[in-house]
């Protein structure tokens, strides 16, 4: 498949199946979609992917898209190709919440250091407050259940959070995966 791929071929569409568990009409609309914000062909510019996921993460600041963007730009050429766009999808609907926890702590851990600080620690409170109040949630339970959790995680010598703690911690956690719109019956909202 090159950069734009128009047009998919059976095997590329029973591949994309079988390692994400999309069905052929969810792989179709998702193509569908991807080259109707795909304007040039050549993979989604930065431009592009914000127009397309920031009206389904309304929650997400610039910034935070812009750290999705990166993430999922494997290959770092700067345009999300369909293949790496299939992937990100994926991993935000149907992956395992231990990969959906793996993305969010790589998409906040901002400097790359392998921890989440006090300010990167904060950026996800904020992120929990702003999605779980838009799913009904009591604005000050939502407050204090995600404080309480992020404060029960063990900081290293340097006040991080690593991320096989983070991952135990919220993993276990129904309410924080669901305040975090990684729950499993997001997935509806997208594919």
């Amino acid at each position: 498949m090159g950069q734009g791929n128009s047009k998919l071929s059976s095997d590329d569409i029973k591949k994309i199946m079988s390692k994400t568990n999309y069905t052929n009409e969810q792989v179709n609309q998702i193509l569908k979609d991807y080259q109707s914000v795909n304007q040039d062909s050549k993979g989604l510019s930065l431009e592009e992917f914000k127009s397309f996921f920031s009206i389904r993460f309304k929650d997400y600041d610039d910034a935070s898209i812009l750290q999705m963007f990166k993430i999922f730009d494997s290959d770092k050429n700067g345009r999300i190709s369909f293949k790496e766009f299939v992937g990100a999808l994926f991993i935000i609907t149907k992956s395992p919440v231990s990969d959906k926890l793996s993305f969010l702590f790589d998409m906040f851990d901002r400097d790359l250091n392998g921890y989440l600080d006090l300010e990167e620690s904060y950026n996800i409170l904020k992120l929990a407050l702003n999605t779980s109040v838009g799913l009904g949630f009591d604005v000050s339970q939502a407050g204090s259940f995600a404080e309480s959790l992020l404060n029960s995680m063990n900081r290293n010598s340097h006040g991080g959070i690593t991320k096989e703690e983070f991952i135990k911690k919220a993993s276990v956690n129904d309410t924080f995966v669901r305040m975090l719109c990684f729950y499993q019956s997001y997935d509806t909202l997208l594919y």
